[in-house]
């Protein structure tokens, strides 16, 4: 049964981390990994989603979905693919615009083993820690909304809910700055800050910075541990470089 929201107890036994947006870049995540000093044993490694498309690595997902300590939510370029089998134009539009070039080369069996893992990804995580609860969606939160009362809608098949999660920017464009209630922190990718650099409001990060990106503009791949999220004196918008390190 495919779980909409999967909740994690406390690690008691390592460290958890969040990823930005991995677009491909899993040689990036892996020197990002051997430079923390990851343990696959002990250590949990969540994504924020978009594993796949424009950087030079999208095949390797299947492979690290399989790794028992790799937990991402859906991210948009997810939901693509799976929209894709049944609207062509979606598929134009992705493969024209959005990266998805590399699923042309792959056969239809190929293709349908993707679509099976996309499909068993949550919309969202919730994580608890010694410093409190860390939710992880792609993209936003309704403004309207709890954290609990988001949940709820997201279980009972709200289709609305479901969008904003994977697809908004309001909250990372400034048109939201409230936090969302009822949680802790909460992470998310998806929109780029135009500094490429961790971004917070309220309670809310914005963790992408643009994996996929030539080093020219400063793309690079972020990894935090979560325990981080909730050190008093991170920053509360631009900066975010000297707790958080980028590869």
């Amino acid at each position: 049964m495919i779980q909409i929201v999967q909740r994690y107890r406390p690690n008691a036994r390592g460290r958890d981390f969040v990823v930005s947006d991995i677009h491909g870049c899993f040689d990036k995540l892996r020197e990002a990994l051997d430079d923390v000093e990851f343990i696959a044993e002990s250590d949990r490694l969540f994504s924020v989603g978009d594993l796949i498309d424009r950087g030079p690595r999208s095949t390797e997902t299947l492979d690290w979905l399989a790794r028992p300590w790799f937990h991402p939510c859906i991210g948009n370029h997810e939901d693509m693919a799976l929209k894709s089998r049944h609207d062509n134009n979606v598929l134009s539009g992705w493969v024209s615009m959005n990266g998805g070039q590399w699923w042309l080369a792959l056969d239809a069996g190929t293709r349908e083993k993707y679509l099976a893992a996309f499909r068993q990804l949550p919309v969202v995580m919730e994580i608890e820690t010694r410093y409190g609860r860390v939710g992880i969606v792609h993209a936003d939160i309704p403004e309207q909304l709890s954290w609990q009362a988001f949940l709820d809608a997201l279980e009972a098949g709200d289709a609305a809910a479901r969008e904003i999660a994977v697809w908004s920017r309001r909250r990372a464009d400034g048109l939201v700055t409230g936090p969302v209630e009822g949680i802790d922190q909460v992470v998310c990718g998806h929109t780029i800050m135009s500094d490429r650099r961790i971004y917070r409001s309220a309670n809310v990060w914005f963790i992408d910075t643009g994996a996929f990106l030539p080093v020219t503009e400063d793309g690079h791949l972020s990894l935090l541990t979560l325990d981080s999220l909730f050190d008093d004196s991170a920053p509360t918008a631009a900066s975010a470089d000297d707790l958080f390190r980028k590869w």
